[in-house]
């Protein structure tokens, strides 16, 4: 059975303890091949058009797309999970870089991937993002640090926030409004869900 599918971007890299078991995927996207065994075991595929790498991997499981094209190669990357039948995404030299416009695309992604109906994080460094609609999101009670919640669409209706510092029930979240930053876990089991829209999800992984 698929579990999960792994995608190693160009961005900044961190040491991390995940390792991939067999029943995974790893893909890594473009100039991510040169971090092609940082889950503990080769890539399966590598996706691009291989402008950041340099040059075409000599590896035999690859698909070269074309330097002009719609998708950002995290885009194809994560396309090409979904087709071999992989719903939870973890995503990691997805921020950072040289490109703060790829940072914005990537984060826009988890946004592509829950609409996929996936489940999509991108890991940075003690940093976590998720994105998800209509559902709700639980933390466990030793969570700690910041979380953040912020609107992927225009309006997020229905937000409802428990047992955080600043707690909302039934709020309509909009996304030209950021008045979800900087909440903070208060030692008790919590949650954040959404009747109606997508939500941007950002803590500390502690």
């Amino acid at each position: 059975m698929a579990h999960i599918c792994y995608i190693i971007g160009a961005g900044d890299i961190f040491p991390v303890k995940n390792k991939a078991d067999e029943s995974d995927c790893i893909i890594c996207a473009d100039g991510g091949y040169e971090y092609s065994s940082l889950l503990g075991r080769e890539c399966d595929l590598v996706v691009g058009d291989f402008d950041s790498f340099g040059s075409i991997p000599e590896t035999e499981n690859k698909i070269v797309a074309p330097c002009e094209k719609d998708d950002t190669d995290m885009t194809l990357a994560v396309k090409e999970g979904f087709k071999r039948g992989y719903r939870e995404f973890v995503l990691f030299g997805a921020l950072g870089g040289e490109r703060f416009d790829h940072t914005v695309a990537n984060i826009q992604l988890l946004g592509l991937i829950c609409s996929m109906g996936g489940k999509g994080t991108i890991v940075h460094k003690n940093t976590v993002l998720t994105a998800f609609s209509d559902s709700e999101i639980t933390f466990p009670e030793d969570s700690a640090g910041y979380v953040s919640v912020f609107s992927l669409c225009d309006e997020s209706r229905g937000v409802t926030i428990k047992n955080m510092k600043y707690c909302v029930e039934d709020f309509n979240l909009k996304s030209n409004n950021p008045v979800g930053v900087s909440n903070e876990f208060m030692g008790k089991e919590s949650s954040i869900s959404v009747e109606d829209g997508t939500l941007l999800v950002i803590y500390n992984k502690k």
